[in-house]
């Protein structure tokens, strides 16, 4: 029979059993030495024809190149590239550290690091000085329009400007304005260049943004925050009267297409004369206007109707009158009137509402009709402040920290321009601006109906 390390025949002669043992494989513990077992018999099939044997194994490449691994064939490893990736047109890889056979250690070249010599950012960089105008908007210069929304100026809007430097650059620009009007200290009165830095950016920014159209709620919400932060600075700047009407105009313009487009308002109560239904018990007890005073100013505008030429001139001439009249009747019947009060309001309406070729007729340097009913406009707004400033609510007001009207410089800056042969029609609105810096526009205190100062 066949034996397992191949004999063909069994013999069990002394001789053979002798060198039979001495072939096997000694298991003692001391024997150290082992031969190798005979090398095993090709298997026949069962039609006796010899079977194949397969391919050939090979060793293991543990430091060939990635793609040679990937693909499980043997690298030739020769540099810098191997033949499987030169005749591939592979780009050759090695790992960082290969050790060969021998103990080298091969390391591949680490790339060059490159810093730049001066790092560029779009962020924007903001100082000390910033921080603290972001902190006196909070706290004392935000908006009191729209009414009874402090809540939203103090946490949402500050919240907002995260995300939007228009919003941002606004509130700067503001809060730095109102430290150089308001402030008593010198260094606070050299912060108008600062101002208006950030003014500039703040409209860059917003006109790139308004183009680009409305994103979001948010971003709609942001440009709205923006329009009546850069509004609010308006008033304190000498020449801010037309960039005033401009931003009242975007209030509506940006209002309007997040109505269209059914975007949540943060602000409540933004529109029409839902915000006087929390003044009402102010504006009862608002204090009467001296009686001379607006009957000067109905004789002014009666001065000045023959030159009304135009529908933008007589319909700002109209409104402005009917105020004036509304005014003395409240006078002389010894009770407050909210119909002037919304008469403000209503050419509030008109600004935002007038075609634009009519808002470049009215805000025309070089139109003088247009220039006079401005400076009558301001006059108007000037000795109805003691009204107006019902606004504020709790908050105190410029007018209690100050005695003359914020108003007031646009008024200065008016007469400055004023033709000399218009003069004549000034003489009303040149005694405001000297009443308004005197503290000389006297009041009727609504319950005891004599005359006291604003």
């Amino acid at each position: 029979m066949d034996g397992f390390f191949g004999n063909t025949q069994a013999d069990s002669s002394p001789d053979n059993l002798r060198t039979s043992s001495s072939s096997r494989v000694s298991l003692t513990p001391n024997d150290t030495t082992r031969e190798s077992p005979p090398e095993a018999p090709i298997a026949k099939a069962d039609s006796g024809q010899i079977k194949k044997r397969g391919r050939k194994g090979h060793s293991k490449s543990r430091t060939g190149c990635f793609n040679c691994k990937k693909a499980r064939i043997k690298c030739k490893e020769n540099r810098p590239s191997c033949d499987y990736c030169a005749h591939r047109g592979l780009q050759c890889e090695w790992p960082e550290i290969q050790i060969t056979q021998v103990g080298i250690v091969i390391r591949n070249p680490m790339p060059e690091l490159t810093i730049p010599a001066a790092p560029q950012s779009n962020l924007p960089v903001f100082t000390m000085q910033d921080f603290r105008f972001f902190q006196h908007f909070i706290n004392t210069a935000y908006p009191h329009h729209p009414i009874d929304n402090d809540w939203q100026w103090t946490h949402d809007v500050p919240s907002m400007a995260c995300d939007f430097d228009f919003l941002l650059h606004a509130m700067l620009a503001l809060s730095a304005s109102d430290l150089a009007a308001n402030s008593d200290d010198s260094n606070d009165m050299k912060l108008i260049p600062t101002s208006i830095l950030h003014r500039i950016k703040s409209i860059e920014s917003l006109n790139k943004a308004v183009a680009a159209g409305i994103k979001s709620w948010q971003q709609g919400n942001a440009m709205i925050a923006t329009c009546f932060t850069l509004l609010f600075q308006s008033v304190l700047l000498n020449d801010g009267l037309s960039e005033y009407i401009s931003f009242l105009r975007g209030i509506l313009t940006i209002g309007m297409q997040m109505g269209q487009r059914r975007m949540k308002f943060v602000f409540e109560r933004l529109w029409g004369n839902e915000q006087l239904q929390s003044r009402d018990a102010e504006l009862s007890a608002a204090p009467l206007i001296n009686e001379e005073v607006v009957a000067a100013a109905c004789r002014s505008f009666e001065k000045m109707s023959p030159l009304l030429k135009t529908k933008t001139e007589i319909g700002m001439y109209g409104l402005l009158l009917s105020m004036a009249r509304s005014l003395v009747t409240s006078s002389k019947e010894g009770k407050s009137d909210i119909c002037s009060y919304i008469g403000l309001g209503k050419v509030y309406q008109l600004f935002m509402m007038m075609p634009h070729e009519e808002f470049r007729e009215f805000t025309d340097s070089k139109n003088e009709v247009c220039q006079l009913l401005q400076a009558h406009f301001v006059a108007m707004q000037l000795i109805m402040t003691p009204i107006s400033k019902v606004e504020w609510g709790k908050r105190k007001s410029p007018t209690e920290m100050k005695t003359d009207g914020r108003t007031g410089r646009w008024l200065t800056t008016l007469h400055n321009a004023m033709p000399p042969h218009m003069r004549g029609y000034y003489e009303w609105t040149l005694w405001v601006e000297k009443a308004n810096y005197t503290n000389e526009i006297g009041v009727l205190d609504v319950h005891h109906g004599k005359e006291v100062e604003n």
